[in-house]
């Protein structure tokens, strides 16, 4: 009988370090929460949520705005690149492990929807207690080329903490657990909680926001960074929009966060020679004249 509880301990323990669980707003004070995805399609009512394996202090403190950054997530076979033609700044403290999740989420129904849609978050905030400037930070994907909200918006934000918790604490399809060194990722099923499906919660931070954090998994999103100016919940928040765009590819199941390349120097040598020839062609029209 020992003998089978000291085995039972040592597999608890194993299976206990493989598992995993999204940081929301209040887990890694003072580094912010994790950064997070989600797909889901409606009509197929099933979602998917992953950890991406950094907290929103990494990326804000990384070289996201260079010319030149991509980084590529694998969610099918568990892996992450940094394929960046300039350092991203970025350092990868968690071990990634999503198990079989997507491919059980990835049904031909599910990958192949039309309604297939996906978003990108990351939160650090309360909405109690009238928070300082800046206390309230939270980054958010949006198809939308500009994005406003007010500092009520951005308090009321955290609620979307429900969903990301439900999804953490659901034990039937999930590498979530309480290891917040491990990224892992979890779907939803009809044996869940409705609290689980990201698609039963509206595409606008639960409700908080007046923009939405979603797009189809055919086109690009921008993504941004929100902080509150004051704690009055009327006066407008501030809104920073990073240079890069987010893709997801299902067929792949790849998600990708790219800027604008870094110009080869055949480009430079091209642009200076133009630079060379407009000037020569001043020169002549100044000395004709």
């Amino acid at each position: 009988m020992k003998l089978k509880l000291i085995a039972l301990a040592a597999m608890l323990a194993a299976t206990g370090a493989a598992q995993a669980k999204v940081a929301d707003s209040n887990d890694r004070t003072p580094n912010g929460g994790d950064l997070f995805a989600n797909v889901w399609s409606v009509s197929q009512n099933a979602s998917f949520t992953v950890d991406l394996g950094f907290t929103l202090d990494q990326w804000a403190a990384g070289n996201m705005n260079a010319d030149g950054i991509k980084l590529v997530w694998n969610f099918g076979n568990g892996t992450f690149a940094d394929e960046s033609a300039v350092a991203s700044g970025l350092v990868m403290t968690q071990t990634i492990n999503y198990g079989n999740v997507w491919n059980t989420f990835a049904t031909p129904g599910v990958a192949g929807a039309a309604d297939l849609k996906f978003d990108i978050k990351a939160m650090d905030g309360t909405p109690a207690g009238l928070p300082a400037a800046g206390a309230n930070r939270y980054l958010s994907s949006s198809f939308a080329n500009s994005i406003t909200a007010t500092n009520g918006q951005v308090f009321n934000m955290d609620f979307w903490d429900v969903i990301l918790n439900a999804s953490n604490n659901d034990t039937t399809n999930s590498t979530h657990g309480a290891d917040f060194n491990v990224a892992g990722a979890n779907m939803f099923d009809s044996g869940d909680a409705m609290n689980v499906n990201y698609a039963a919660a509206g595409e606008q931070w639960n409700g908080a926001t007046s923009f939405n954090s979603a797009g189809s998994v055919n086109g690009a999103l921008n993504f941004y960074f929100l902080s509150n100016t004051s704690s009055a919940a009327a006066p407008q928040a501030s809104v920073s929009k990073y240079a890069g765009q987010w893709t997801f590819d299902a067929a792949t199941a790849q998600l990708t966060y790219a800027t604008a390349p870094v110009p080869e120097a055949e480009t430079y040598a091209l642009m200076l020679a133009g630079l060379g020839l407009v000037g020569f062609m001043a020169a002549r029209r100044r000395n004709r004249i």
